[in-house]
């Protein structure tokens, strides 16, 4: 055995210089600093060096100072000093704090390309303290700055060998830290493409166990025959607690990763669905390496990126899955190639770029098919459309089959409730295609969709074409409009204005034209220019904290005829009328809101649209809007109406801005709610009621014969009359509707005083179900909900909770935690109901 692990180390060792070479092959200078000092900066804490933090616990077991580091120290620091940080790297230390240091991900591999972030775990012992695992934070954080600061994205985590022996160990979820989402699966990552760059070796790429269940007891069996001292090692265990049950949090996680790594996404996710083809017998990348290397196979390439190219398609061609194949190429090939900047000698120099050309050739892809890919980032709103498109069809398709996977071997995700909660939310913002939503395409496809010439075409009563808005990319062409060559359809014309706009195609730039009968160029002009000032167009991540509150609104836009405009049609406008007249003009009393649209962006940073229009628009438009103002939100950001009538347009947005404003402030709690509203519209009369979910509208057909002091409040913002409100009668807790969230089935868990708990349950339409006095346990509680919703299409009998499958509506699970009579929501976690 011994021999057997003496050649392993040799092996190993060979494979981290191998790719520490490739890490640093046609890469940056500053990428190669950073990759280089990166251990001499954690191993020495001094004031001269960057990421310096007193007392700081510091010092890599086995560190050797490289020639690369001695001459950045020598360069770069006074004599006096060099010669003392030399003295302590030759004397004896304290024991080093750090026991090993390694990169994991794309680096080194075919797809590392400038723009590549380095990943870097930095394994400590277990017992390391609170405080000076904090010191140790505070160091990483500074040289995680110093590395931005050269214009290289690097990411350091803090590990323990025990981390992936405990599933209870896994840090909460972020951009960064897959949480619960992916566990066992993250570890096969890890082994298949560390580099040690500094500190003791993996144990794990050393030896050659058949069967990974049986891991544990063979170290033991090492150790105890004392061919192995685990002080020597870094041993994160084996891949014998892999189940089948993590794909489905693994599945989330990369479509989570998709928003912003597309490409990359594409391909994990394919790996996971073939990866669950293989199961039981799965046979992991990493094993596979291992097993190569421990027998000596230095023919293979021992790249994570091509080795899962390899096996997904080999996938799909056993499948016979052509265009998947070919989708997949394509991804990969965009993922790793960005060379065309590259001059033609560099190019005969760089081995990724000829590893490519050799690929393409395999492939028998035409130059033009090549010509096209490389030009990806360049390409505009048609080819980034459709490039979108597919990504989301092939990204739902393998999502789905991972699905029916967990479906059919009856599978519960081991994933904690509030890690569920924000991915699915997090990927329904972002890919969930919703009436009146404003779909966002991927930035990540191309860098500029800006545009010189839009037009914006209106359809009425035509034979061949549906009624409603078109946009074309560029000057107007009704030869081209015929042949279905426009870019985007939309019912009505605010809805895709926004998508131009939330795009990028729509610029301070791009020239405007405009064919319709009912909206001039010069209305179409003040309305965009209303929508840049009211939307920045930058947009913003959303965080965890947003994504577990309740979907408020945040910035709000109210735009009044745009599209319909009964005031051009008046021949003797009035001068001087009560602003409540508008609503009921004239002997025919018309309604001179012909439409209203609303804009808004909600805290999970999603574009929503409504229309509405008719006699009836203010009403409906009041209705919907109070509807989405949950009692008790925060104040909105802003709050903007525009006119664009022909007459009256000040004094028409004047009275739909008291009315919105006023309706707000009800909801949010910031005016008390008033008694009685009495508005009249289009010759009729309707009382408002006020109620804990928005407003309730109700035809009266007598009013009291007196003046109508409604006409008055209106010119000076609304004011109450007298009359008796309609109380809505509850049986839950009202914090529960600023939760409510349309899609989604929420349960909310609240204990009480005889030692059970009660269940509220709000569907997908926000009906609400109340269980009292459950007993057991929730998480057990929490675990059949799942199941239930796995097996929800194949078992419609076993199915109490009435669920219904879409993409990402997974069940919400949140406790209600009282403090002195006061409730508060939270996202659901065991650790808070057994404290």
């Amino acid at each position: 055995m011994k021999n057997n692990l003496d050649n392993a180390k040799k092996n190993v060792e060979y494979l981290d210089r191998l790719r520490f070479n490739r890490a640093i092959s046609s890469s940056s200078k500053e990428f190669q600093q950073v990759l280089q000092l990166i251990t001499l900066l954690l191993h020495i804490n001094h004031p001269s060096l960057d990421g310096y933090v007193e007392n700081v616990p510091c010092g890599i077991d086995k560190f050797q100072l490289s020639i690369y580091q001695q001459k950045y120290l020598q360069n770069n620091l006074p004599v006096d000093v060099y010669s003392e940080i030399l003295h302590k790297l030759n004397s004896k230390q304290k024991k080093p704090t750090i026991l090993g240091v390694y990169i994991m991900g794309s680096v080194a591999s075919i797809s590392q390309t400038p723009s590549s972030d380095l990943d870097i775990w930095i394994c400590h012992p277990n017992n390391l303290s609170i405080a000076k695992k904090k010191l140790l934070s505070q160091k990483m954080m500074l040289l995680q700055k110093w590395a931005n600061n050269l214009g290289v994205d690097i990411t350091l985590y803090l590990m323990t060998q025990q981390h992936f022996k405990n599933f209870r160990n896994t840090e909460p979820l972020t951009i960064n830290n897959s949480g619960s989402a992916q566990h066992m699966l993250l570890l096969d990552e890890f082994y298949r493409s560390a580099i040690r760059i500094a500190g003791k070796p993996l144990l794990w790429l050393h030896l050659d166990v058949e069967n990974e269940q049986e891991y544990e007891q063979s170290v033991q069996q090492l150790v105890d025959n004392k061919v192995i001292n685990l002080n020597d090692w870094v041993d994160f265990g084996g891949l014998g607690a892999f189940s089948a049950n993590e794909y489905f949090g693994a599945s989330l996680w990369q479509l989570y990763k998709g928003i912003d790594a597309p490409y990359k996404s594409v391909l994990k996710i394919l790996l996971l669905e073939t990866y669950s083809s293989e199961y039981p017998r799965t046979h992991l990348i990493a094993k596979e390496f291992k097993q190569k290397l421990l027998h000596n196979k230095f023919d293979f390439h021992f790249d994570p990126y091509l080795t899962m190219l390899d096996r997904v398609s080999q996938y799909l061609t056993s499948l016979n899955e052509k265009k998947r194949l070919d989708f997949i190429r394509r991804c990969f090939y965009m993922k790793a190639n960005e060379f065309v900047e590259n001059t033609e000698i560099e190019l005969k120099l760089n081995w990724r770029f000829n590893y490519l050309k050799k690929l393409t050739k395999e492939w028998e892809w035409s130059e033009k098919t090549i010509a096209n890919l490389n030009q990806h980032k360049h390409w505009k709103i048609k080819k980034a459309k459709e490039s979108h498109n597919n990504l989301i069809q092939y990204l739902m398709f393998s999502y789905r089959n991972l699905m029916y996977f967990a479906r059919k071997h009856k599978l519960d995700a081991n994933i904690v409730p509030q890690d569920i909660s924000i991915l699915t939310r997090k990927l329904y913002t972002s890919f969930e295609d919703l009436p009146g939503k404003v779909t966002l395409l991927n930035q990540a496809l191309a860098s500029d969709l800006s545009e010189e010439h839009l037009t914006f075409i209106e359809v009425q009563n035509h034979k061949s074409c549906k009624a409603g808005w078109y946009l074309i990319n560029q000057q107007p062409n009704i030869q081209g409009f015929h042949q279905r060559r426009y870019t985007e359809y939309s019912e009505n014309l605010n809805k895709l204005v926004n998508w131009a706009y939330f795009n990028g195609l729509l610029t301070s730039r791009t020239n405007l034209h405009i064919s319709s009968q009912t909206v001039s160029l010069e209305k179409l002009r003040h309305f965009v220019a209303d929508l840049r000032l009211s939307f920045p167009l930058r947009r913003i991540s959303t965080s965890n904290e947003e994504l577990n509150q309740q979907c408020e609104i945040k910035n709000l836009s109210v735009i009044v005829n745009l599209t319909k405009d009964p005031t051009q049609y008046l021949q003797q406008p009035k001068s001087n009328i009560f602003a409540s007249d508008l609503f009921s003009f004239g002997p025919t009393e018309e309604s001179l809101v012909g439409s209203i649209d609303l804009t808004y962006r909600n805290v999970w940073n999603e574009i929503r649209t409504l229309h509405f229009e008719g006699e009836n628009a203010i009403l409906l438009a009041l209705k919907v809007l109070s509807n989405k103002i949950y009692r008790g939100s925060k104040r909105l950001e802003t709050v903007n109406v525009f006119c664009y009538s022909q007459y009256y347009q000040n004094t028409l947005r004047n009275i739909v801005s008291a009315l919105v404003n006023k309706c707000i402030n009800i909801q949010i709690g910031t005016v008390d709610i008033p008694k009685n509203n009495l508005l009249r519209v289009a010759g009729k009369n309707w009382q408002f009621f006020f109620e804990d979910r928005g407003i309730s509208l109700q035809e009266i057909h007598t009013v009291p014969n007196k003046k109508n002091e409604l006409d008055e409040t209106l010119h000076t913002l609304i004011e109450e009359k007298e009359s008796q409100m309609i109380q809505n009668k509850r049986n839950y807790p009202y914090e529960i509707d600023a939760f409510a969230s349309e899609g989604f089935l929420q349960f909310f868990f609240e204990d009480n005083e005889k030692g059970k708990f009660n269940v509220y349950i709000l569907d997908e339409n926000n009906h609400i179900e109340v269980y009292y006095n459950c007993e057991g346990k929730k998480e057990q509680k929490i675990a059949e909900i799942n199941h239930i919703y796995h097996s929800a299409s194949l078992d419609e009998n076993n199915n109490p909770y009435k669920i219904v499958q879409h993409n990402f509506n997974y069940p919400q699970f949140y406790q209600l935690l009282s403090n002195n009579g006061e409730k508060r929501i939270v996202p659901f976690h065991s650790k808070l109901v057994s404290s």
